[in-house]
């Protein structure tokens, strides 16, 4: 699957489904095989063939439910 490659190449062991936000397949990025809360809140953001980090502004956007 392309998410879990792009969040191994971000560091990140797994990528966790979050659902759909703003027209992007979102997912959490988990460090171990556990959610990491380090930092600033950060999805893989998918939509079609393109795959990107959040920003920390979309981050937070997600978790206030905007």
């Amino acid at each position: 699957m392309m998410v879990k490659e792009f969040a191994k190449k971000q560091g990140y062991v797994d990528a966790l489904p979050l659902g759909k936000w703003h027209g992007y397949d979102a997912y959490e990025p988990v460090f171990d095989g556990d959610i990491a809360y380090v930092g600033p809140p950060l999805m893989i953001l998918v939509k079609g063939e393109t795959i990107r980090m959040s920003t920390p502004e979309e981050g937070y956007q997600q978790i206030d439910g905007k």
